[in-house]
């Protein structure tokens, strides 16, 4: 991705501080990026130098200063410019594909579960997308522009969910039987029920528990298969291992859950609250993702409560 590029598209109808624009990047499925702040900084220094991009810096009483950025006349014109540039080619990368063609000796089971896993992180990222719509007038040249965009994407989910049932079809019968292996941790497999409440849907757990960032992805398949972005997570179905913080169980599964937008609430026992635990419930707490409450109807009022 051309950095520059992304950048003078971004300010091109507002001006943005260079953690805007980072959050905006990380967010957006049509920018493509995957570097860090530095890279940010850099690129719009290199902007100003040359006069595309204007930065002005802002006194807050309340707030610490920053520097916004805006598009200057120079910089549209290269912003324009850079939009006539050569079309690439897609990139297409996939690492799964990797996987299934060195994995010969996987037996049935396992490729039946990398599929399931690979399945699920599809409609994770498909959930994400689908919430996505264009800001701009609805009757614009760029409001339509932007949700063709969004539809591309969507359809490259879709496509590659049709295929992974196509390899269930055609190559699972395929793989070798392994009837004497047990799935692993059958026994503590996750169920969920569709809660319905004022008009609004959340996912609640009932059975099994969260015990490894796997389980982050199962809540994340659930979510996309009910058609909500929300998740109940009851104090019955927290391990030990999740309360542990040296396991990284937690920040595992609720960074996954974030990653797809997905709001979730945890209802927590008073004694499990403790320590270090206690702390890292705190800073999650200032999040607008994650919450923890001791009352069930606490935490489902701040589940069903609009995202700030």
């Amino acid at each position: 991705m051309n950095i520059q590029h992304a950048i003078l598209g971004l300010l091109r109808n507002r001006a943005l501080t260079g953690y805007d624009m980072k959050k905006a990047m990380q967010k957006s499925p049509i920018i493509y990026w995957s570097g860090n702040n530095s890279q940010i900084y850099r690129a719009l220094a290199e902007l100003e130098n040359d006069g595309f991009v204007r930065a002005q810096v802002q006194q807050g009483e309340a707030s610490p200063t920053k520097k916004v950025y805006t598009l200057t006349n120079s910089g549209k014109g290269k912003l324009h410019r850079l939009s006539l540039g050569t079309p690439e080619l897609p990139e297409i990368r996939k690492t799964f594909l990797m996987q299934l063609v060195f994995g010969g000796n996987l037996t049935k089971p396992e490729l039946e579960s990398l599929l399931q896993q690979y399945s699920d992180e599809v409609k994770g990222m498909a959930l994400a997308v689908k919430g996505e719509v264009s800001s701009a007038d609805n009757m614009s040249y760029e409001s339509v522009i932007v949700e063709l965009a969004l539809e591309n994407i969507r359809q490259s989910y879709e496509s590659e969910l049709a295929w992974i049932e196509k390899v269930r079809s055609v190559a699972l019968p395929l793989a070798a039987e392994a009837s004497d292996l047990q799935e692993k941790g059958r026994e503590f497999k996750m169920e969920f029920i569709k809660v319905q409440k004022d008009g609004n849907d959340y996912i609640k757990v009932i059975s099994g528990q969260i015990r490894e960032e796997q389980n982050g992805v199962d809540l994340v398949a659930a979510c996309a298969e009910n058609g909500t972005d929300k998740v109940m997570l009851p104090a019955d179905c927290l391990s030990e291992d999740f309360l542990r913080l040296s396991t990284r169980v937690a920040g595992l599964v609720l960074q996954k859950l974030a990653t797809y937008h997905i709001k979730a609430v945890a209802v927590m026992d008073a004694d499990n609250v403790r320590g270090k635990f206690k702390d890292f419930l705190i800073e999650a707490n200032r999040g607008k993702l994650f919450h923890a409450f001791e009352d069930m109807e606490q935490a489902e009022t701040w589940l069903l409560a609009e995202k700030n």
